[in-house]
């Protein structure tokens, strides 16, 4: 019975004060008063996470120093203005349908209006301590070691890159990985309730990023194979409780996913996803070393600029660093798969072994020897183009070479058993690392101390420009106060706002020149129209949104009809001119007959249009059209004719049964053959309400089913008590 975690007997050198609590389960139980008449203090300082969390708080503190204060960090894909739409829009599935990263957005929105500016830099502080936790628990072992997986789980290249460009969520997920990791060793043996915890861990990182329903879920398949391979019934009845494990694990996932599976099908997808991608966000290779050694360094990010420097541009001879940390990772291996009395620990390297190397594979995408089956999955495996930037799979390389540098650090440092006995106490709590080594004297102090200065002063001589913003990379910002005069003088009404110049990504003045994605959608209390043409290497865009290629073509052909009429049709109210980059290049604005300028500032300009006739028209209508919500329209009676709405065409709006379709500017029309009026809904919204409900369910019952099987394997633990006395 699992009721609680059994410490492994080890064998071989060791430091000498044991970091595994209580011996067996019994003990744990008898213990447990005892360890409560403790001081709460010495409890927290003794416990083997706490002084993990704080070095890992040190390194978050370390590289976020420059961004606290009551200023906001605007990131490459990190971008949340002083009125983040509430709620979003990815609420409704109006991004195509897709509803992916709905709960970050959530809490960000909220976080932003109500704690203001440091909510967008709260997130990559947090990201550190949660993460070097969970690293350090994973790795076990004493605290020198404990603290070297920390610190190369939270410093290396693949965290800096990832900071770099804006990826806080898929950071967040990158920092719970190892407590799901932790929860699927084993699972498999035990039967319907080992799917409970592993499946509600996939939830929560899918939520924080739609990456790692792949990332985690390779994790599950070794899981799988791991516990066939481990397990001591026969093959075949280890085979199939492990194939019956994984698919409830699988079942139950897509039930909790049902929010994000359900609504994309009744529409079409905001970007095109084919060869394009796969190729524009294909891993790079170094200059002088190529692709290999460049991914197992954990490098490899596909934009290679503007910015960042790399630390491996920093640091003369990374290779040297690097082959000296994975002689390390090799050595931590090696030992654990050749350790014989501990088969929790030996299985757990398995693991890591087989999601590291497979990690390695993944991420080189559809180059190196798997490329071929990553091309075939990309092209034929439903939802795998979620991965179309393979980099990402570098996660669990990440993980493991952070245990394996732990393990390694361990061996190269311990010494012999026979002359550093392990220490006992009657408290199960003293003994957990809080010195390191008091019972062996001044040599095990001294090994435990170089032990600790290794595990930290290697992987951080190796990311050295982690710290200070990224070596100055990144800092805080402010909206110029002319942003907020804008938004003081368009209020909040219906109509939209058009920010230009159209880009996605843009360089701007209040960052001090470094490129962010657009302001615009966040800057204002109107709904927005921005830039959404990725202007990558040679590819310009890869919208599907016939509004945007619209818009591309007016500003490609300026002033062959007056632009407020133009844009008249897409419920445009406001032109903002945002002063940075090519923003001269829109001075025809000037000369625009249907066009006020209401702003003129050293920042950006603001044109009212004249010609704003409403959200939309019907003919022969007295009424005008009125938008409900971002999902429904309320058309008035009228002829029959056509009714049009300012909503951007998407597959799904539809009018007392009559689908929409696409006007010349990119908006919906509908044929209307009575005069009654009618409302037009946003039909994948009906299916984004019951993917909620499915999935909220489903979320509710493993929560339940956990809750349930801890309190019974809690039982469990006092009835051994009872049997023992």
């Amino acid at each position: 019975m699992e009721c609680c975690i059994v410490p492994r007997d080890r064998t071989g050198p060791q430091w000498p004060v044991p970091d595994r609590g209580p011996r067996t389960a019994v003990q744990a139980v008898q213990q447990w008063p005892l360890m409560a008449s403790e001081p709460l203090w010495r409890r927290v300082a003794a416990h083997p996470d706490t002084l993990t969390v704080l070095w890992g708080l040190a390194l978050g503190v370390g590289v976020c120093w420059p961004l606290l204060g009551d200023r906001s960090l605007f990131l490459l894909d990190w971008v949340s203005g002083p009125h983040p739409p509430l709620p979003p829009d990815v609420l409704y599935g109006l991004n195509g349908g897709l509803t992916t990263g709905l709960l970050p957005a959530l809490v960000l929105t909220v976080l932003v209006r109500v704690v203001g500016p440091p909510a967008t830099w709260v997130p990559l502080l947090v990201v550190f301590p949660v993460a070097a936790a969970g690293a350090g628990r994973l790795a076990a072992g004493r605290r020198p070691a404990r603290l070297a997986a920390a610190t190369l789980y939270c410093a290396n290249p693949w965290v800096f890159n990832r900071i770099y460009a804006g990826h806080l969520t898929l950071l967040l997920g990158y920092a719970l990985l190892p407590f799901a990791v932790r929860s699927a060793l084993g699972a498999a043996e035990r039967g319907p309730a080992g799917v409970l915890g592993p499946v509600l861990w996939w939830a929560v990182l899918t939520a924080l990023s739609p990456h790692y329903a792949w990332i985690f879920g390779l994790v599950l398949v070794a899981a799988a194979g791991v516990s066939v391979v481990a397990g001591g019934t026969g093959a075949w009845r280890a085979l199939a409780r492990a194939a019956g494990w994984l698919a409830a694990s699988i079942g139950a996932f897509v039930l909790t996913s049902a929010y994000v599976l359900l609504p994309h099908r009744a529409t079409e997808l905001p970007t095109t996803v084919g060869s394009t991608s796969l190729a524009l966000y294909r891993t790079t290779g170094d200059p002088h070393l190529g692709l290999f050694p460049n991914v197992l360094g954990l490098y490899g990010f596909w934009r290679l600029g503007p910015g960042p420097r790399l630390p491996k541009q920093v640091v003369t001879g990374w290779p040297l660093v690097l082959a000296a940390l994975l002689v390390v990772v090799v050595v931590g291996f090696a030992t654990e798969l050749r350790r014989r009395g501990d088969p929790a620990r030996r299985r757990l390297a398995w693991l890591l072994v087989v999601v590291g190397v497979a990690g390695y594979l993944l991420a080189l995408g559809d180059q190196g020897p798997t490329g071929p089956a990553f091309r075939w999955a990309y092209d034929h495996v439903p939802f795998f183009a979620l991965m179309r930037e393979p980099q990402k799979f570098l996660a669990l390389l990440a993980l493991a070479d952070a245990v394996g540098f732990a393990w390694g650090v361990e061996r190269l440092f311990a010494q012999d058993a026979a002359t550093a006995p392990a220490a006992a106490t009657t408290t199960g709590v003293a003994d957990r690392g809080a010195t390191g080594g008091a019972p062996g004297g001044a040599g095990s102090r001294r090994m435990a101390l170089a032990a600790t200065a290794v595990g930290i002063a290697l992987p951080l001589a190796y990311t050295p420009t982690l710290f200070d913003g990224l070596a100055g990379q990144i800092g805080p910002s402010t909206l110029p106060p002319a942003y907020q005069q804008a938004d003081r003088l368009m209020g909040d009404g219906p109509g939209r706002v058009l920010f230009v110049p159209w880009h996605l990504y843009e360089s701007q003045p209040f960052t001090g020149g470094r490129v962010i994605a657009t302001i615009g959608p966040s800057a204002f209390r109107r709904p927005v129209i921005a830039g959404d043409n990725v202007e990558a290497g040679t590819v310009e865009t890869q919208s599907t949104s016939l509004r945007s290629a619209y818009l591309q073509r007016l500003f490609a052909h300026p002033g062959t009809q007056p632009f407020g009429a133009a844009i008249a049709p897409l419920g445009v109210k406001y032109v903002v001119l945002a002063k940075t980059v090519d923003w001269r290049s829109y001075r025809w604005l000037s000369y625009q007959p249907d066009l006020h300028l209401v702003l003129d500032d050293a920042t950006l300009e603001v044109w009212r249009n004249d010609a704003y006739a409403g959200a939309g028209t019907r003919v022969g209508a007295r009424a005008p059209v009125r938008r409900l919500s971002p999902v429904a329209y309320a058309v008035p009676p009228g002829r029959p004719g056509t009714a049009t709405i300012d909503a951007p065409y998407q597959r799904g709006w539809r009018l007392d049964g009559r689908p929409g379709q696409p006007t010349a500017v990119g908006t919906v029309r509908f044929e209307l053959t009575g005069t009654a009026g009618g409302l037009a809904r946003f039909t994948p919204w009906g299916l984004v309400q019951v993917g909620d409900a499915v999935s909220g369910a489903a979320v509710l019952a493993v929560i339940v089913g956990a809750v349930v099987d801890a309190r019974r394997r809690r039982a469990g633990c006092v009835r051994a008590r009872g049997h023992r006395r």
